[in-house]
């Protein structure tokens, strides 16, 4: 049945009478003398060539009698592209190629350090090593250590530094500040402020070499010998009998200049009420109680220049400031043992009727040390602390000064 009178049937479903008579002619037409090629020896790329031959007669007269299309027809013949170009690559011979892998250029290494000599130490465990003997650990840090100073340096006073805390600072005595910076001595030593105070090196004193002043005069004076003097190698001495330069500045260790002992006389009563306590000068720090106990006596002129504060015998007595002790002993004037405090600031305080003293003349006390006992020596009714503050050779009431 011809293919136009069966639009509707699949071209792909070919009658098999059509399929055989394609296939005869097919096999009539290869077996054609005409078609064979000509002088085409027995070789396998012969045989290829003609398999490849009548595969591609095969397919056209396919297409011709069938319905083929396009996308299917230029499948096949890719592959068939492809087996032949397979078939001609496996045929040739490829150059032999050398392939050389070039290694990434290493950094230069700088050449190891030499060998430590020394052997470090193991880490924990026992300190004794193999031979028996206790090996000090090594320290991570250096401890540099407190060297003495040998010259005399400068210090400017600051904002609420005392005499005591500048001397505790460079660990000397505070007596040896103030006679380093006080010239004369009957006079209270004041600090302001931004004032330049010379800090000895050593306790002692700084003597200021004047014309006729010989090593023996110097030692005397400050109550040393003159070994003493050139034996500070500072001095730069090698004997007693060195000549002394004009203006040149001693150290003389363990120096003292300590003014000889006064017999403190009674304070006289002031006359009149200018003592009241109404016009006190004013004070910038106040004093501290002297000692605890019951005011059994107050303040009044001209009789009683002082107040009186009852306590048991042997209870501690303070100083109500820092300053220097001016007076330490027993008072002829009916005060027993008294103590007397002159402060920086031209005040003075004074403690009588004492049982016991604890500082002698010339010390430098601090605010709040004890300086002694109460007790009821010289003329006293019972025990009980006799407390005056004085300035300007006035007394006045201690109440004003006194938290």
């Amino acid at each position: 049945m011809p293919l136009s009178e069966n639009p509707g049937a699949d071209p792909d479903q070919l009658p098999q009478e059509s399929v055989a008579q394609a296939t005869a002619s097919t096999d009539s037409s290869v077996s054609g003398s005409d078609l064979q090629p000509a002088n085409l020896s027995d070789t396998p790329q012969s045989r290829f060539l003609a398999s490849l031959w009548r595969g591609l007669h095969r397919a056209w007269l396919t297409f011709r009698g069938d319905t083929v299309t396009p996308v299917r027809l230029a499948s096949h013949l890719a592959l068939l592209a492809m087996a032949a170009l397979v078939l001609v690559l496996s045929r040739v011979d490829l150059p032999a190629w050398e392939i050389v892998r070039l290694a990434p250029v290493q950094p230069e290494v700088a050449s190891a350090p030499a060998e430590m000599a020394f052997q470090p130490l193991p880490m924990g465990g026992s300190p004794l090593q193999e031979s028996g003997v206790l090996v000090r650990a090594p320290v991570p840090f250096t401890e540099i250590p407190d060297r003495p100073r040998a010259g005399v340096i400068t210090y400017t006073v600051q904002l609420d530094d005392t005499v005591l805390g500048i001397a505790e600072q460079f660990k000397l005595n505070p007596n040896t500040i103030l006679w380093a910076n006080l010239e004369d001595l009957s006079k209270p030593f004041v600090m302001e402020v931004g004032q330049i105070l010379l800090i000895p090196p050593v306790d002692g004193v700084l003597h200021t070499v004047k014309e006729g002043d010989t090593l023996a005069k110097i030692a005397k004076l400050y109550k040393v010998t003159p070994e003493v003097i050139v034996g500070y190698a500072p001095n730069q001495l090698a004997s007693v009998d060195d000549a002394l330069t004009i203006g040149a500045v001693l150290v003389v260790p363990d120096g003292d200049r300590t003014p000889p002992e006064q017999v403190a006389a009674a304070p006289a009563a002031p006359s009149g009420g200018g003592g009241s306590g109404t016009s006190a000068p004013w004070r910038s720090v106040g004093f501290i109680w002297p000692t605890y106990g019951l005011l059994t006596q107050r303040f009044w002129l001209p009789a009683h220049p002082a107040i009186d504060i009852g306590a048991s015998t042997g209870t501690p007595v303070a100083a109500a400031d820092e300053g220097t002790v001016i007076s330490a002993g027993w008072s002829p004037v009916g005060y027993g043992n008294m103590i007397m405090i002159r402060h920086s600031d031209g005040f003075a305080t004074l403690y009588a009727h004492l049982s016991r003293i604890d500082v002698s003349y010339g010390d430098y006390v601090a605010r709040g040390q004890r300086i002694g006992a109460v007790g009821s020596t010289g003329r006293s009714t019972g025990p009980h602390l006799h407390f005056e503050v004085q300035t300007g050779g006035r007394s006045y009431n201690p109440l004003i000064y006194l938290p």
